[in-house]
């Protein structure tokens, strides 16, 4: 068996490594920090971009959250090894209508309730007529539109960027329509971006997780996007993994 290209100690520092091989999940959060580190980013190429993905033109984001998880392949679902590879974590993120129906913890509500009352891809923006999720070949290059009609923000549209190599596989959903919360607009158009790598290390994987957003220095808004960007994430990974079953 050829080795891989990658292993867990060269993209990660050796105490990121040990605290994930303790732990199994690191996270981290910065709020209107006049300097953000992202501690837990992987040295890899698709980690790069999306550690850049925001306009330099464009004012920086407000909020930041990291979250990274070491994955071994043999306990990972079924450790079906025709499952454990980057082409099928590949179809995974593109099977974007199966996340309709998944549920997460309402920090609102103060329950467990359905995240995304339906989920689809859309033909484009501005055009929300359903059609097939695209999981054919590989990802990379691929831009696709999808709809979620959120517990919270209602139906929102979003742009899928996805890039795709023989060790990783990234999607960026950028947000292409408002969010809102209530009657407040919580967060304008191009304002999100929500990114997800898996990259393969051999007999693990590296999954991380970063959401990058601007919205207004709201008390009200603060606390309800940080409590929804953080049960997002956890909900999205908790679905992912669960494809591998």
């Amino acid at each position: 068996m050829p080795l891989p290209a990658l292993t867990v100690e060269q993209i990660l520092p050796e105490s990121t490594v040990s605290a994930l091989r303790e732990k199994g999940h690191l996270e981290n959060m910065s709020y209107m920090s006049d300097t953000v580190e992202l501690i837990y980013k992987p040295d890899t190429p698709l980690t790069k971009i999306v550690a850049d993905l925001w306009p330099a033109e464009k004012e920086k984001p407000v909020y930041y959250s990291e979250q990274i998880y070491l994955l071994n392949k043999k306990t990972l679902g079924s450790g079906n090894p025709e499952k454990n590879n980057i082409e099928y974590a590949s179809k995974v993120l593109r099977s974007v209508s199966k996340m309709q129906g998944i549920q997460y913890y309402s920090n609102t509500d103060k329950k467990v309730t359905t995240l995304y009352k339906e989920c689809y891809c859309i033909k484009g923006p501005k055009n929300r007529e359903k059609i097939a999720d695209d999981t054919e070949g590989s990802a990379d290059g691929k831009i696709l539109y999808c709809l979620q009609n959120d517990h919270s923000f209602g139906k929102t549209e979003y742009r899928l960027e996805y890039h795709q190599s023989a060790e990783e596989v990234n999607v960026n959903f950028i947000n292409i329509s408002p969010l809102y919360v209530g009657i407040f607009k919580g967060v304008d158009t191009d304002d999100i971006k929500i990114s997800f790598v898996m990259t393969d290390c051999g007999e693990e994987f590296v999954v991380y997780m970063l959401v990058k957003s601007k919205f207004p220095a709201v008390k009200m808004l603060e606390n309800s996007m940080n409590d929804s960007f953080s049960s997002r994430l956890n909900a999205i990974y908790k679905w992912f993994i669960e494809q591998f079953n």
